[in-house]
């Protein structure tokens, strides 16, 4: 049975948190999250689709991708992480921001995020953090839809990991 996906704001340190337990063991958690292969299935929100160009998961490896909606609800997404701390099978440490279609860095578009993998009874307690550069990148994230989507990006990762690992 599938939990509720429990999302934080704290205004003050400017974060976002979201905290899921999914009937996965961690380490297929982890596969999930950190291979290209498939990260395509699941990344992003429903009715969404998501393309890897480059992922090299390691410190200082870069993860290039773009979302595109599949009701053509928007403008196709260019993102580029660059890992900051990789600890398999427990820890993601990666700045997102989003790019141009060339790859240029929107600026002001840092998102620092932190995922953990932690093993519980069950399956494994996923914990998100995305930290902002201030408050307002907070709110305009919210506002564009990043709850939402982080609750059925959890969803479709659950799905597509209990079906194919």
């Amino acid at each position: 049975m599938r939990t509720k996906t429990k999302i934080t704001r704290n205004p003050k340190r400017r974060e976002l948190i979201v905290e899921r337990k999914v009937a996965i063991p961690r380490n297929l958690a982890w596969q999930g999250w950190t291979r290209r292969e498939h990260i395509v299935h699941w990344w992003g929100p429903r009715e969404w689709t998501a393309t890897v160009y480059e992922m090299d998961v390691k410190p200082a490896g870069v993860w290039r991708y773009s979302l595109t909606s599949n009701e053509e609800m928007g403008e196709k997404t260019y993102c580029k992480a660059i890992y900051r701390e990789v600890i398999e099978p427990t820890k993601l440490v990666y700045t997102d921001t989003f790019t141009d279609k060339d790859w240029n860095v929107v600026e002001g578009s840092d998102m620092y995020t932190t995922v953990t993998f932690l093993e519980v009874s069950g399956g494994t307690k996923l914990s998100i953090i995305t930290h902002f550069a201030n408050i307002e990148d907070l709110k305009a994230a919210e506002g564009m839809g990043m709850i939402d989507g982080f609750k059925d990006t959890i969803d479709r990762l659950e799905e597509y990991l209990s079906t194919h690992l």
